[in-house]
């Protein structure tokens, strides 16, 4: 069961070092103090980010091994249980690689549900979703071969809760636009009944970042860009992608300053009116927030005809009416000869290295689905059990795992040790090194972008991070229940070692004190490991 809850969320972020934090109400663990390490002592640089006034209430828990030979190389409580956070994201991509393979695609076809006749299809327009997370989007159709995936370093998706979160450069609506243009090469000039959009592949479930659908398009998501004017004015707004599906009306107030404080609400007496309120500084710039939007078959359903409109397709049925479910023919039933479009999406790899680089809840989630869809179920939490046959294939203690979703919510947890079994088995594999290379890089990239870009070990260290922490609502006290990282490290001498990091327990004056220190620390930690184990 999911905890989580949007309104419970921080409405805080820094830079990539972390994102999606997954917040829960909990007591703290007791303080334990710090036990010898059994496969070493601990490198006096990772010792004095250990001894840090945060940590005094924490525990430090991490396995350090050789990728090939197994010999442990540092070691502490490697055997107890701890929150994964994100890291539990190791499991759901490497699955899915075991399972659907790297190359695997996603198609999304559209049929016709009656012949087209003189132009007009006297019937409805179906667009049957594959749970492709794109749809065209992200730069899928950027390149001839179709490979990209694109994401920003702080990405979109945490634009309600990231202040420096950037949309992507890119056309959202691609995937529709060329369906529309197949659709219209046809010879098809009016859909004469409705446009649907067949959701079924999966029973659509809910994450603690909103509804985990079969179709995507923008990631679900209405970006928001909030432009202050002069003191005192109405803050002006623009939307992305553009269209009829919903309005927006500014209520944000342009004061003095640089900070920003926005939300967005649906508007009770009109779901389709967005309620933009809040306060932006004067030398803000724009900021971006975004709007989850909560039903994404109509909102599909609704970019679709408009996207038809543009390639000369007209509709007779409302573009903005919700998509009518009940009207869709028995699941399965579609006839091939009249499928007028489809889309291909990029590879499982592209995919999964975005959703590990950026910590995409959503989209861990839907690989999750996806599994549990190969497996012939439309239940998502079905896709844990073949993540499971994996755990014991690869001869984990499958006891010492907990998995609830994907993405790693509470409770989700792992001992040090297992996590880096795991790592050391998916580099046996055939796509092992696919799986490495989607990691974020210390220094450089995804979730790890802004921490050690000064550190010798920048660049040598791959690594998904993990963070699950709460706040008291008395004092404002931020507890870090975890901050993890688990993933691989190369020596300078090139030899790789697999490893799992977690600092749990520690407690911070306010939550974004809390977040840029632990978050730096525990990378500091894994980059002394590194550095000491270089030597």
């Amino acid at each position: 069961m999911n905890l989580l809850h949007t309104s419970a969320r921080w409405r805080l972020a820094r830079a990539a070092t972390t994102t999606a934090l997954a917040l829960i109400v909990m007591a703290p663990s007791a303080a334990r103090a710090q036990t010898p390490a059994p496969g070493g002592s601990v490198p006096s640089g990772a010792q004095k980010v250990m001894d840090k006034e945060p940590y005094a209430t924490a525990r430090w828990l991490y396995y350090v091994a050789d990728m090939k030979t197994g010999e442990v190389l540092l070691s502490n409580r490697p055997g107890e249980i701890v929150f994964t956070g994100s890291t539990a994201k190791n499991f759901t991509i490497g699955s899915a690689y075991a399972i659907l393979g790297p190359d695997f695609r996603m198609t999304t076809p559209v049929y016709a549900t009656a012949p087209v006749m003189n132009g007009v299809v006297n019937g409805n327009l179906v667009l049957v979703a594959s749970g492709d997370l794109a749809l065209g989007g992200r730069g899928a159709l950027q390149d001839k071969f179709n490979q990209s995936f694109t994401a920003t370093a702080v990405d979109h998706v945490y634009g309600d809760i990231a202040p420096n979160a950037v949309k992507n450069a890119d056309d959202p609506l691609a995937g529709l636009t060329s369906l529309a243009t197949q659709v219209a090469s046809k010879g098809v000039t009016s859909i004469q009944g409705d446009v649907l959009v067949d959701d079924r592949l999966w029973q659509t479930e809910t994450g603690h970042e909103g509804p985990v659908p079969p179709i995507f398009v923008n990631d679900n998501i209405l970006d928001i860009t909030v432009t202050p004017g002069v003191a005192g004015a109405t803050a002006s707004l623009a939307i992305n992608p553009t269209t009829s599906a919903f309005g927006v009306q500014s209520n944000v107030m342009t004061v003095p300053g640089s900070d920003a404080k926005l939300s967005v609400t649906a508007d009770p007496a009109d779901p389709q009116l967005l309620l933009v309120a809040g306060t932006i500084g004067v030398d803000a710039g724009p900021r971006l927030t975004i709007y989850r939007i909560p039903d994404p078959a109509s909102w599909a359903r609704t970019l679709f005809i408009e996207a038809l409109g543009r390639a000369g397709v007209t509709v007779a049925a409302d573009a903005t009416r919700p998509n009518q479910t009940a009207a869709l023919p028995a699941a399965g039933s579609y006839d091939p000869q009249l499928e007028l479009a489809s889309l291909s999406s990029p590879p499982l790899s592209a995919i999964g290295s975005m959703i590990l680089e950026t910590s995409y809840n959503t989209g861990a989630n839907t690989i999750l689905c996806l599994l549990a869809v190969h497996a012939g179920s439309t239940s998502c939490s079905d896709g844990l059990t073949p993540i499971r046959t994996l755990i014991q294939q690869a001869g984990l203690t499958s006891n010492d795992v907990v998995l609830t979703d994907g993405e790693g919510a509470y409770p989700a947890s792992v001992t040090p040790e297992q996590m880096a079994r795991w790592l050391a088995w998916t580099q046996t594999q055939p796509w092992g090194a696919t799986f490495k290379a989607g990691q974020p890089v210390l220094g450089e990239t995804g979730t790890l972008a802004s921490a050690g870009q000064d550190s010798p070990a920048r660049g040598k260290v791959l690594a998904k991070t993990g963070t699950v922490a709460a706040a008291d609502p008395a004092t404002g006290r931020a507890l870090f229940n975890v901050q993890s990282m688990g993933g691989f490290m190369q020596t300078n001498d090139g030899r790789w070692l697999v490893f799992d990091v977690s600092m749990s327990g520690a407690t911070y004056s306010d939550p974004l004190t809390g977040l840029v220190q632990a978050t730096d620390d525990v990378g500091e930690v894994t980059a002394q490991f590194q550095q000491a184990l270089s030597h």
